[in-house]
């Protein structure tokens, strides 16, 4: 049997409530960020919910197993490896407060606590598809940080830099109190609490 590893993204400090952004612009970039934040969660005891768009979940898994027995991870629902048309597209479109109360009912694992954060990750590319309800992503984003502190979790969403344009790259650091640089995660000076930001889309 593989033994858990003990890896996570080196210098990065994470915690309870964080909203973080990270952007990427190869998928190899995508599997440093993706690979060793779920790798990290698994090892420390906690529930770790990947949606992907830019690759199959498949391919997650794969690259997990690598490391560690993902079929028991599985099994214990510990580790769901989801994709976006079975989340933010059930149904046929984006419907903001459904994927809200998704990733609440994620949040509310039993195994959560204080020293065992869940872990969401959101690769966010599903935006760039022509969908209905795309054009909500920033005000979706925004309203995730009201529900974010209700449970202990850490959500980390996934920007594929080569595929947004400026005004999306705004938008993005507008709704993510945190963002990954360099390796390092820091406080946001752009971002804007949801009440702040939905005075700025009504000017």
């Amino acid at each position: 049997m593989t033994t858990t590893a003990t890896v996570d993204l080196p210098g990065v400090q994470l915690q309870a409530g964080d909203h973080i952004c990270a952007f990427y612009r190869q998928p190899d970039e995508r599997d440093d960020i993706l690979i060793p934040y779920l790798l990290g969660g698994l090892a420390g005891g906690s529930k770790c919910t990947c949606v992907v768009d830019s690759c199959a979940p498949a391919h997650v898994l794969g690259r997990l197993a690598a490391s560690v027995e993902v079929r028991s991870f599985v099994d214990d629902g510990q580790l769901e490896v989801l994709d976006s048309d079975s989340t933010y597209f059930d149904g046929g479109g984006f419907l903001p407060q459904r994927m809200l109360k998704f990733w609440a009912s994620k949040a509310r694992w039993s195994g959560s606590s204080e020293s065992n954060v869940v872990r969401n990750i959101g690769d966010m590319t599903w935006a760039h598809r022509d969908k209905p309800g795309v054009a909500d992503l920033a005000m979706y984003e925004s309203e995730l940080n009201r529900i974010i502190g209700s449970y202990p979790q850490i959500v980390l969403c996934l920007y594929d830099l080569t595929r947004c344009d400026g005004e999306m790259v705004l938008d993005v650091l507008k709704t993510h109190p945190k963002v990954m640089l360099g390796g390092m995660v820091i406080d946001n000076p752009y971002y804007l609490e949801p009440d702040d930001f939905l005075a700025s889309r009504a000017r």
